[in-house]
């Protein structure tokens, strides 16, 4: 993943949050919630890195 500009990060950073609520509101027992919420904090600290 290539990161070049703050409003990426923004975007990851929301994603996180909004997948966060979500399994939160499942009670953290959704499995498939889980591995996305892991891959959107990869990509975000992948990108960060990068940047």
């Amino acid at each position: 993943m290539h990161c070049d500009d703050k409003r990426m990060l923004y975007v990851l950073k929301e994603d996180i949050e909004k997948k966060w609520d979500m399994l939160r509101d499942a009670d953290f027992s959704d499995e498939q919630m889980i591995k996305d919420l892991n891959e959107s904090i990869r990509d975000y600290f992948e990108c960060k890195r990068s940047s």
